[in-house]
């Protein structure tokens, strides 16, 4: 079963569309063009450096969204990495960081955060490093989640040992 149906437009490129009934929860990774009119708890992300997300007026994103042309006009709540280019239309409501080369802001958006200009190239090397202080994060977590399972059983088993020995 097909969960998303691309539509190839002029050019060759080809549109994932999350239609309004449409609720996601998990990591979404996108070439080409991507429209979200219905609701993504997650993170969203294009492959392609030419690529384009369109949050609908009726779209809503709960996470972090990473992209080189990225136009609001729904509700967004997370950190917006644009690679090139965020235009926030007037229906536009937002909450979270903006890091982007170029931002459009039409009269009535909502926006709530903090904003940082910066070259593309910047942008992805935060990114990057973002994402390995996040995988040493989730290792630390596990890794101390490993400890005190191991911890625990050590104990149980020495509990078990000295009541056999009574």
């Amino acid at each position: 079963m097909k969960w998303f149906k691309k539509v190839s437009f002029e050019g060759g490129r080809q549109v994932s569309l999350i239609a309004e009934n449409c609720h996601v929860q998990g990591e979404l990774v996108f070439e080409d063009e991507m429209i979200v009119n219905g609701r993504v708890a997650g993170v969203i992300n294009a492959e392609s450096k030419g690529a384009g997300l369109n949050i609908g007026a009726k779209g809503e994103v709960l996470g972090n969204i990473f992209a080189p042309k990225i136009v609001i006009s729904g509700e967004v709540k997370g950190d917006i990495y644009a690679f090139d280019v965020i235009e926030l239309t007037a229906s536009a409501r937002v909450s979270g960081n903006l890091y982007y080369q170029t931002l459009k802001m039409s009269e009535g958006c909502q926006y709530t955060g903090s904003m940082r200009q910066m070259p593309g190239s910047e942008i992805r090397a935060l990114v990057v490093a973002a994402e390995a202080a996040q995988r040493r994060t989730s290792m630390g977590r596990l890794q101390a989640v490993q400890k005190q399972t191991l911890s625990s059983d050590q104990t149980r088993t020495n509990s078990e040992v000295s009541a056999d020995v009574k």
